[in-house]
């Protein structure tokens, strides 16, 4: 009787180990929704920003469903999203075939024009950390989040170095363990955004307006993303 007791507290819907067990499958169903929606390649600034909000939103705050959050998401800021993206790919590919021309043309010698080349696609690297996750939490024009993201990025250069370490981490991650382990697809992009949203959140909250409700009860009711 002892045994079966336990079995059923075990596997009970709201028993640590399935909580847990939860949290595993919707990490792996939102990498997936994250790997397909990127295929395009030209969707990858929507499926980032869809990502980050379902993150917090289901996985963190266990609000709504994953599917239909990343959709909302994904259609609601793909315009956006996507010309952010196109222009920092184009940023990003002038920066590299810059600094291979410098060095080039120095026979391979490092100038004070390849690090400055360097040190700006660093700076457009560090606001890309930013933009989608602004992105998925304000309204505001496409210059407001670039600028917003910027600020970001240099006020808070304790938490942009460790994003830039964990987006980078996930990038290597996808790129050459593939082969060697099938499942990191299923793993790192939800994974490494959770890690992210850890430090990004008390960046966000500083920049939001409280947005609170007060039933006829008079409890107080605040946004998900406010808890």
């Amino acid at each position: 009787m002892i045994g079966e007791w336990d079995m059923r507290e075990i596997f009970n819907s709201d028993s640590k180990l399935m909580r847990v067990l939860g949290k595993l499958f919707d990490i792996g169903y939102l990498s997936i929704l994250f790997i397909i929606f990127s295929l395009p390649v030209i969707t990858i600034g929507a499926s980032l920003t869809a990502l980050y909000y379902t993150t917090v939103k289901v996985i963190r705050r266990e609000r709504g469903y994953i599917f239909q959050e990343f959709f909302r998401s994904f259609r609601l800021n793909f315009l956006n999203a996507t010309i952010l993206w196109i222009i920092q790919l184009l940023l990003t590919v002038v920066m590299i075939f810059n600094v291979s021309t410098v060095v080039e043309d120095n026979g391979g010698a490092v100038n004070f024009m390849t690090g400055a080349y360097m040190v700006m696609g660093i700076i457009i690297y560090a606001v890309s950390c930013y933009v989608y996750p602004v992105l998925s939490r304000f309204e505001m024009k496409k210059r407001q989040i670039v600028r917003l993201s910027l600020y970001m990025a240099v006020k808070h250069i304790y938490f942009t170095i460790p994003f830039i370490v964990i987006s980078l981490a996930a990038v290597m991650a996808l790129i050459l363990l593939i082969p060697y382990l099938p499942i990191v697809p299923l793993v790192v992009p939800a994974l490494a955004s959770l890690l992210y949203s850890f430090m990004m959140e008390p960046v966000l909250k500083k920049y939001m307006h409280t947005e609170k409700t007060t039933t006829q009860d008079g409890e107080v009711i605040t946004q998900w993303y406010e808890e």
